[in-house]
């Protein structure tokens, strides 16, 4: 099988799309998948460059550069992936497998058209917001209209997905997974002394990238009446730029506006493996964030079952959905985040939660899998 995406981890593209490659990975015999990483490129932006061709722990990933217009036309990224797709072999693939509408899953449904190629569009989130503007709308619809199955990551997106025009017979849904094994092993005392993190305070941790969609500069304003009920109060931040825009210099520029430069930690990107451990040196977990399809740090502060505040968009409210853990809020209601942050770090220190865990990337590679199955 042939996977087409514009996210993928490797040794240029660090963590981003990691969630991707471990559904791949999951997936069990005889499943042989490879990657197309689409990678916009304009000849005036420089910057560091993926390999043309490299293996990501056992997984051959191609990257495919197409042309692209930085911050203008966005409709016409799709046609601009699809010329540069068709200049290539989908070789042996009895099957395409495409993740998000567009522009990844509209060139997708052309290029298996043209080779006579079953084809699966995963839609993760982004579709949300490209929905509403006019140009991107009509491709992803003619995307959902010539797919043979749709996955949505949430029941939100399946929403979306009908509404949109997907023929209903043809979506299924199916969340991502968590490494329970990694989130379940964790010790606090060990984590801490890593991280240099202090023993005697306490710690709200978001696991997310520094966009303004995952809503850190949020979570900064409600930190000073926090920090009155909690003087231990550290607020810990793991993530970087990513490929959205950084808000990194706004929020060191807030930082220093509220004094709070010793009460926070922004810790960049860290590695996949090195995130179980902070999940295990914390006390509660939070991400005010604007849009989400499936969020995979949610699912994993769940599994590693701490405490949590969440914006209720998206998927959030599904994959809250029946735990006492979560608490969601509103979106930009800040009074609504403050309050149900002082009432989460209430619970004591070293709180978990055992509410049963959420899926593993097994239990999603069996499920896709299925659908996969029912094409060929």
């Amino acid at each position: 099988m042939l996977s087409i995406t514009q996210l993928y981890p490797g040794a240029r593209t660090g963590r981003e799309g990691l969630f991707i490659h471990r559904r791949l990975k999951a997936l069990p015999a005889p499943f042989a998948p490879r990657v197309w990483r689409v990678r916009p490129s304009f000849p005036l932006r420089g910057g560091p460059r993926p390999p043309a061709m490299e293996t990501v722990d056992g997984i051959q990933v191609e990257d495919v550069p197409f042309f692209y217009l930085p911050l203008v036309l966005k409709s016409l990224d799709g046609s601009f992936l699809l010329r540069a797709l068709r200049r290539r072999d989908p070789g042996d693939a009895r099957l395409i497998d495409a993740h998000f509408a567009y522009p990844a899953g509209f060139a997708a449904v052309h290029l298996a058209q043209r080779a006579r190629l079953p084809v699966v569009v995963t839609l993760r989130g982004t579709e949300a917001p490209y929905a509403r503007e006019g140009g991107r709308r009509a491709r992803i619809r003619e995307c959902l209209r010539l797919a043979d199955r749709i996955v949505c990551v949430s029941s939100s997106l399946a929403d979306l997905a009908r509404e949109l025009g997907a023929p209903a017979d043809r979506i299924r849904v199916i969340g991502n997974g968590v490494d329970l094994e990694a989130l379940r092993a964790g010790d606090a005392g060990r984590a801490r002394e890593r991280w240099d993190l202090p023993a005697g305070r306490r710690i709200l941790l978001t696991v997310g990238g520094l966009s303004e969609r995952k809503g850190v500069r949020r979570v900064l304003e409600a930190l000073p009446e926090l920090l009155t009920a909690h003087p231990d109060l550290l607020y810990v931040v793991a993530g970087g730029g990513g490929r959205e825009s950084s808000e990194e210099l706004a929020i060191r520029r807030r930082l220093r506006e509220l004094g709070l430069e010793a009460v926070v930690r922004l810790l960049g990107e860290v590695d996949a493996e090195d995130v179980p451990d902070l999940y295990a040196a914390a006390d509660a977990f939070v991400l005010a964030t604007r849009n989400e399809g499936w969020c995979n740090a949610l699912t994993e502060a769940i599994a590693a079952g701490l405490p949590l505040v969440v914006t209720d968009v998206g998927g959030n409210r599904e994959v809250c959905a029946g735990r006492a853990s979560c608490r969601l809020v509103p979106f930009g209601d800040g009074e609504a985040l403050l309050s149900a942050l002082l009432e989460t770090l209430a619970t004591p220190t070293g709180t978990r939660f055992h509410e049963g865990p959420p899926r593993s990337w097994e239990d999603v590679g069996r499920d896709v899998a299925a659908v996969f199955r029912e094409l060929l």
